[in-house]
């Protein structure tokens, strides 16, 4: 998969914003989804099933929020501010409200073609608290440039991989 992910990337990796999450901004995350799940400690969202995995989940799409806000200079959104159990990261632009698709590192954008709604940002997270932003692409772009996905499809869902990097155009241009 990652010699996928490098075809389609490899060229661009180096041009790419890079953004890295505050610890205070990985610690409020973490607190958020231990009030949200009625924890009071790291050990206890371990121990329950799927604890961890929402923690990984909610900091990976709450980080590209983040680093696109900060690469755009405009206002954070505080993790306190969101519904973290049903948060879909976006931005608001200038002419459009934009998605934000966070990947890892390594693997092509995974996408449900009945979720593609709106013009797509996408951000590679590379570590827990590191985001690569590759840019946006319009809703056109993004369907003209998926192609079959090696992953399995869960509950008759078909998922497609979004190969076209060299197409998207830099996050500034959605506050114009």
């Amino acid at each position: 998969m990652i010699t996928e992910f490098l075809k389609h990337t490899g060229e661009f990796l180096r041009q790419y914003p890079q953004v890295r999450l505050s610890m205070k901004e990985e610690f409020a995350v973490r607190d958020s989804v231990l009030n949200s799940l009625g924890l009071n400690n790291l050990n206890q969202l371990r121990d329950r099933y799927e604890g961890q995995t929402f923690l990984d989940k909610t900091l990976k799409k709450y980080g590209g929020l983040v680093a696109c806000q900060k690469h755009l200079n405009i206002k954070v959104t505080s993790i306190d501010e969101l519904n973290i159990k049903d948060f879909k990261p976006q931005i608001e632009g200038k002419k459009d409200i934009y998605d934000i698709k966070v990947f890892d590192f390594g693997a092509l954008p995974a996408l449900e073609l009945s979720t593609i709604k709106n013009p797509l940002i996408f951000v590679i997270q590379k570590d827990k608290s590191t985001f690569s932003i590759c840019g946006y692409g319009n809703r056109d772009l993004v369907l003209d440039n998926l192609v079959d996905s090696n992953n399995e499809t869960v509950n008759s869902v078909s998922l497609k991989n979004f190969i076209g990097f060299s197409d998207l155009k830099p996050i500034e241009e959605i506050l114009k």
